[in-house]
């Protein structure tokens, strides 16, 4: 009977430690799936403001900035000026003896020693002014900032190690990470022709491996749907140099159709019902932007968009 009751103690044991161990696995897979997630999310936002730089879309309506103005040139008018009255007023003063001149001398040439270092101090005194300058896409500028975008792109670089070795460890595709690694190198490479063309080209490809990773995250249906679609509205995005319109139309319409699934999913949050809604509404109309041929029409679509699709 003591056998008996060792033995049954013997496999409880067991099977409570294998119990716990499960558990414990499946919580360190959780959390390596949470980290996952989270550094594809920074990834992605660097890689959006890549695509961004490329033709100097911003997000801001407005940007500060602060401009330093020297307080030199006005005390050199307000001297002028004082000056001037004096030279108006001296006509009609007749000239003292020769004594007085020389005291006047001597303590004019102390008040100008004195003046002259007041001016230096009054030289290096400078004010700065703040005004905020509008940023559309009308309005902004033409010259890509290549530096800038390169910096971006090579500090990045720094995080793809980590995060490839999180990506096997949720059981991912492993051809998938390492051509993953390779596009980002021919990014690079791209970037540092300062080849636009290319440099959308590679970020397309890059942003193509986002949709299959995120699905091993265990993240809800909405915000797969969401990186599939901007996929497809980036792929239009990166034609629009080519004014290939049909293409970028073709490209559009199947951002729109993915995102419909979304549309009448119960499992979309009342919260973000109303921003689902504004978005299907927004790819209808950068779709209508393609239909009239319109680049500068289409960025602006294209950036109110992306802007509410990031809010999901």
């Amino acid at each position: 009977m003591k056998k008996f009751a060792y033995v049954f103690l013997i496999v409880i044991i067991i099977v409570l430690g294998f119990v716990i161990y499960s558990i414990s696995a499946s919580d360190i897979e959780q959390d390596v799936k949470e980290k996952v997630k989270t550094e594809l999310e920074y990834f992605e936002s660097k890689i959006l403001y890549m695509f961004n730089s490329l033709n100097n879309i911003e997000f801001q309506n407005y940007k500060l900035s602060i401009e330093e103005i020297s307080e030199k040139s006005k005390k050199s008018s307000e001297n002028s000026s004082s000056a001037g009255n004096g030279d108006d007023t001296s006509g009609g003063v007749s000239s003292k003896n020769s004594s007085s001149e020389g005291e006047e001398n001597s303590s004019g040439s102390s008040k100008e020693g004195s003046e002259a270092g007041g001016n230096e101090q009054n030289s290096a005194e400078k004010t700065q002014k703040y005004s905020l300058n509008a940023k559309g896409v009308l309005n902004s500028e033409k010259e890509i900032n290549w530096n800038y975008i390169k910096n971006e792109a090579e500090t990045l670089q720094n995080s793809i190690c980590t995060m490839t070795l999180d990506l096997y460890k949720i059981g991912l595709n492993d051809d998938d990470i390492s051509n993953f690694s390779k596009e980002y190198d021919n990014l690079l490479i791209a970037l540092k022709n300062e080849n636009k063309e290319e440099s959308l080209k590679e970020l397309v490809m890059v942003y193509s491996y986002f949709p299959k990773f995120i699905k091993n995250c265990d993240v809800d249906p909405l915000t797969k749907v969401t990186y599939s679609t901007k996929y497809s509205i980036f792929k239009a995005y990166s034609l629009l140099d080519s004014e290939n319109w049909e293409e970028i139309a073709g490209y559009l319409q199947e951002a729109r159709e993915k995102f419909t699934k979304i549309i009448t999913n119960e499992n979309v949050q009342e919260n973000n019902q109303f921003i689902v809604n504004k978005c299907y509404i927004l790819l209808n109309e950068i779709q209508n932007s393609a239909n009239l041929k319109d680049k500068q029409l289409f960025l602006i679509k294209y950036r109110n968009l992306l802007e509410d699709l990031n809010n999901l």
